[in-house]
């Protein structure tokens, strides 16, 4: 197999391919609108489990956002949460979703007004040219998109999200470490091979989660501190044993793992599910700075 230039078989040259070559993240403007429906499915999915809908009420908290404060989300895809964010600065305050693919946006303007808010405004903008004046934003949130944004793109987004945010006020970037991602599995080497075809083609860099703590220190944030977060699932309907059966799938459409691996592997990751034996983690890092305060 031939890919952007690189010969692609199996064993080490696999890692041959530069990094992120697959992630479908990186052609947004050119999604049809069936692709567009079924990553708001993925990513409805994704915000219905537990784990992730702690991992919101964390950033909240980390956010330290009154009544009547403004909040910024960058990439705020369907809107879960960007929702959760306009109820926490209620009625008073204001939220601005910051996404550039339509139907996400379209999708998050649904959800807000069917939840009867008001004080919300999804605009169609990128990252790291948002169009908001400088200091307005007492919270600047982005969860899981700096990985499928090339180095460039991200260092620009998170100068972005100080230059919005007020002085002092808090800018949080969560994302997750794809190398970090276990599974619990008979078959060890397929299992690497898969979980690495995911960190190093999946996303923009799946090592970006290890990456924020440096990022936001050299964009001139203070105060920067990294808490881990662990999203576990056991279960068969769980959003990591989907993102494996879709991960496995995507592995072998690349030639990554051959068919017999890819049956072989599917079939193993079946029977733990149907034994209730399904076990699988991934760890988020949750980076949190200020914005440097004026000189008084």
């Amino acid at each position: 197999m031939t890919y952007a230039g690189y010969t692609v078989t199996h064993g080490h040259s696999r890692n041959k391919i530069p990094l992120g070559q697959l992630d479908p993240y990186s052609d947004l403007p050119l999604w049809d609108s069936e692709t567009a429906r079924y990553w708001v499915a993925a990513l409805e999915e994704r915000s219905k489990s537990p784990d992730q809908i702690r991992l919101r009420e964390t950033l909240l908290q980390r956010a330290e956002l009154s009544p009547g404060a403004t909040a910024v989300e960058i990439g705020c895809g369907p809107g879960a949460l960007l929702h959760d964010l306009a109820r926490c600065v209620g009625p008073e305050g204001k939220v601005f979703g910051i996404e550039p693919q339509h139907t996400f946006a379209a999708t998050a303007r649904s959800r807000m007004s069917e939840a009867g808010l008001s004080n919300w405004e999804v605009l169609e903008v990128a990252g790291d040219h948002t169009m908001l004046p400088d200091g307005g934003a007492d919270a600047c949130i982005e969860h899981t998109v700096l990985i499928h944004l090339a180095e460039c793109q991200a260092r620009n987004t998170v100068r972005e999200m100080l230059r919005i945010a007020k002085p002092g006020a808090r800018v949080i970037c969560a994302d997750h470490d794809a190398d970090t991602w276990t599974i619990d599995h008979p078959d060890r080497d397929i299992t690497r091979r898969v979980i690495q075809f995911n960190s190093d083609q999946r996303f923009a860099d799946g090592w970006r989660g290890r990456q924020l703590r440096r990022m936001l220190s050299e964009a001139g944030a203070e105060d920067v501190n990294v808490e881990p977060y662990v999203h576990k699932d056991c279960e068969p309907d769980s959003y990591l044993f989907k993102l494996a059966t879709r991960i496995s799938d995507a592995a072998l459409s690349a030639q990554f793992i051959t068919a017999e691996e890819h049956a072989h592997w599917a079939a193993g990751l079946s029977a733990l599910a149907e034994s209730g034996h399904f076990f699988s983690t991934i760890n988020f890092n949750i980076c949190t700075g200020a914005k440097p305060r004026r000189n008084t």
